[in-house]
């Protein structure tokens, strides 16, 4: 299982992540990237890596090992 975090002070509002991974991803009424969803699919894992900003990490719930 995995989790994901994002780094408020990171994110720049640029929506990347909620286009690449709509069902994980959204955008709260500051503009700023919120997780709506509890699993973790391999479009979650590519909206991370994507984020222009370095704001979304995601790591092993076990290991704690970072996984994008």
């Amino acid at each position: 299982m995995y989790r994901i975090e994002i780094d408020r002070s990171l994110c720049n509002g640029m929506a990347s992540c909620v286009k690449i991974a709509p069902g994980t991803f959204d955008l709260d009424g500051e503009g700023v990237a919120i997780v709506v969803a509890d699993a973790v699919d391999e479009a979650a894992l590519e909206a991370a890596e994507c984020c222009p900003f370095g704001a979304i990490s995601v790591s092993d719930e076990a290991t704690g090992r970072r996984a994008a």
